[in-house]
């Protein structure tokens, strides 16, 4: 009896005791040691389930950008491409040589104001014929003398206008065959996201360009048409 309270005695000592290394059978054992190697198990654990989701993260977004740089089945050139309106200059006769100027300009822009001269009649000038008529008549006459001259302005306008624009075609057409070109090429490297973002920037321009040359016309006509319902007026 005396014996096993001894042993008693001895265990509860060693159980509220701090845990420490012990010695069983000439082996060394550490809870402590179990203890971290639980710790760094479930933090494996952890990362190899971030690394799982971020693979599966990694694999979708491949398989995006794989859809995303395939090439349409057919060929783009054959499929989508359009034949060319090109801009035929202004051709005309002239026997007297009166309307030169004016085909030269419509098609250069070049001299508007010598080729509107040429081909129309100058206007000549009342002098002292408008003082035998009384105030409202000549206030008449004056203005219907400056409209005349404000048309001849407007006119002269849209024509420089017209021929500029006619000159510069071929520039604009050979800059949308470039992009078309390189829109419908077979080669990879013209049709990575910067190389696209590129030819959507040179579109876009283009198009500014143009459209700013097609608000020149209708602004041209816009005067004309003003005037003639002033006339009219």
């Amino acid at each position: 009896m005396s014996r096993r309270l001894v042993c008693g005695a001895v265990l509860l000592v060693a159980l509220a005791a701090p845990v420490s290394a012990q010695i069983f059978g000439g082996i060394v054992y550490d809870p402590t040691n179990d203890a971290n190697a639980v710790l760094r198990y479930g933090q494996l654990q952890r990362q190899l389930a971030q690394l799982i989701t971020t693979y599966q993260q990694i694999r979708t977004q491949y398989r995006l950008l794989r859809t995303q740089a395939e090439k349409l089945p057919f060929s783009l050139e054959a499929r989508y491409r359009s034949l060319r309106t090109p801009w035929r200059p202004l051709v005309a006769t002239s026997a007297y040589g009166t309307t030169t100027t004016w085909i030269d300009a419509a098609n250069t822009g070049h001299d508007a104001v010598t080729a509107y001269t040429r081909a129309t009649q100058r206007l000549g000038s009342y002098a002292g014929a408008l003082a035998g008529l009384s105030a409202e008549e000549t206030a008449r006459i004056e203005s219907r003398y400056d409209r005349a001259q404000l048309a001849d302005g407007a006119i002269t306008n849209g024509l420089e206008a017209l021929g500029r624009l006619r000159f510069h075609e071929g520039s604009v057409e050979s800059t949308v065959r470039n992009l078309e070109r390189d829109a419908y090429a077979n080669a990879p490297e013209l049709h990575t996201q910067i190389a696209v973002l590129n030819k959507i920037n040179a579109t876009g321009v283009t198009a500014a360009r143009m459209a700013k040359d097609t608000n020149y016309l209708l602004v041209s006509l816009l005067e004309q048409q003003v005037l003639e319902a002033t006339n009219r007026r």
